[in-house]
């Protein structure tokens, strides 16, 4: 039997809306357990070596003295627990500091664990709370929501590969996260 074609598409065209929202449902379940009040965060690894040499530079408030950058070799991910961590190099006129830093997307929240100032060993942070990325006024830590909307996180999820951020944080293209 021959069906007219306004009837299949009638049909059809729920039944594809069905499957893409099925679909878009099961993407975003592997982070819908990450912003539960019960998560836990797994015991960060210490800081990796990094290099000043090819950064991946981070766009600054104009007027700024400080360049930063993020170590492209540094930048590690864990899907389970949704955090990037990565070491940031702050360089101003007088002095190279690192930070060791995570970003959750899915809560918009990022945190230090370490910090090193030029020719010194790596300081743990003492402050084990996330902050909020949102709202940051000062020019020392609005780049972890510059980094999430840069190309670390595609809205609240993290991108699949460390290439993948490296490859968007390049291309200057801003996702919408805020």
């Amino acid at each position: 039997m021959n069906v007219p074609a306004r009837a299949w598409k009638a049909g059809a065209l729920p039944l594809l809306a069905a499957c893409l929202f099925a679909a878009c449902g099961l993407a975003s379940a592997q982070y819908a357990d990450l912003d539960r009040a019960d998560w836990k965060e797994d015991v960060p690894p210490p800081p990796p070596a990094y290099s000043t040499q090819g950064l991946v530079e981070i766009d600054m408030p104009r007027g700024s003295t400080v360049r930063m950058g993020v170590d492209p070799a540094t930048i590690r991910i864990n899907q389970q627990t949704g955090i990037v961590r990565y070491v940031v190099v702050a360089r101003g006129p007088s002095a190279v500091n690192a930070s060791y830093e995570g970003i959750r997307c899915a809560t918009g929240e990022y945190r230090i664990y370490a910090r090193q100032v030029q020719g010194s060993e790596w300081s743990p942070n003492s402050d084990d709370r996330w902050n909020s990325m949102r709202g940051q006024s000062g020019v020392l830590v609005q780049h972890p929501g510059r980094l999430a909307q840069g190309g670390m996180c595609m809205g609240t999820t993290l991108r699949e590969t460390p290439a993948e951020m490296v490859r968007q944080l390049k291309s200057g293209n801003q996702s919408l996260y805020y």
